[in-house]
């Protein structure tokens, strides 16, 4: 009888189990082509994406150009592929700063409270009220149009989103009587929120990664669109828009190709989000 109880006990847990793993995999593949798309862009394009051809110019998709030829006659198909990298890299890199800072902001503001909580959340605040495009803008007009600049200014835009979705997490974990008994062994601040804080917290920080990250790939297109962080002739997604929205008429293929992928790779990434969420709250079950 004892076999029989912990066997149908163990299939409901086996099942979900087998359901996070499942649910996991998509964002795995998911991730690997990620990878496989900035690391080997380059060298698995079809065909140079700088090189001159007059006379391939402004030919539609076909089976030898898959998205077509630009006015130049460059393939806009190697030319995505070698674009995957000015990108997405600065997306990524700014996403991961902003979080980064943004994490300990709100881990901060969660553990003390307070006036401490409402000085940092009122200067989040005068961040906030700035738009994010303009704010961006601004920052890379002032500090000069560069990768690192790009980097900066839109991980100053997620700095504060990302504080106040921490905070708002960690003042109840801050209330906790584990935090109490850190507090009176004495324990480092930096012991109590990255040993003790953080690890409770991990699950929202990666999605707020994943929708951040959706976020920044939009905003770091649409900054090259606008003339700032990659330079012509770098094949930048956003700056491939600008260069063929004026044969769009004729040659609608130059911005319909690369906007796609900007999307794709933006609803993709949250995607991901989506499903290491759903795993965290099935492994939540399973420890129940």
């Amino acid at each position: 009888m004892t076999t029989v109880a912990t066997n149908a006990t163990d299939r409901p847990l086996a099942r979900v189990s087998r359901t996070a793993r499942a649910m996991l995999r998509p964002a795995e593949l998911y991730l690997l082509f990620l990878v496989l798309l900035i690391v080997a862009g380059p060298w698995v394009a079809p065909f140079s994406a700088y090189d001159f051809n007059a006379s391939a110019s402004l030919l539609g998709p076909s089976w030898v150009h898959p998205f077509g030829t630009d006015e130049f006659g460059r393939d806009i198909l190697s030319r995505v592929l070698v674009g995957a990298r000015p990108t997405l890299l600065p997306a990524f890199a700014a996403a991961t700063l902003g979080i980064a800072a943004g994490t300990v902001t709100g881990l901060v503001c969660g553990l003390f409270g307070g006036r401490v909580d409402e000085l940092i959340m009122r200067s989040m605040d005068i961040l906030l009220s700035f738009p994010a495009l303009i704010l961006a803008m601004l920052i890379v007009t002032m500090m000069g149009s560069s990768i690192v600049n790009l980097v900066l200014a839109m991980s100053l835009i997620f700095w504060p989103r990302s504080a106040r979705l921490i905070r708002s997490a960690a003042l109840e974990i801050g209330k906790r009587e584990f935090i109490e008994a850190c507090r009176a062994r004495g324990e480092s601040l930096g012991f109590i929120l990255f040993r003790e804080m953080l690890p409770n917290l991990r699950s929202v920080v990666i999605i707020d990664l994943a929708l951040r990250s959706s976020y920044a790939i939009l905003l770091s297109a649409s900054l090259a669109y606008l003339g700032m962080g990659a330079q012509t002739p770098t094949p930048a997604w956003g700056l491939m828009v600008k260069e063929g929205q004026q044969f769009i008429q004729f040659a609608p293929w130059l911005t319909v190709f690369p906007c796609l992928v900007v999307a794709v790779i933006a609803t993709g990434t949250v995607l991901i989000g989506e499903s290491v969420r759903q795993r965290f709250a099935i492994s939540t079950r399973l420890a129940r």
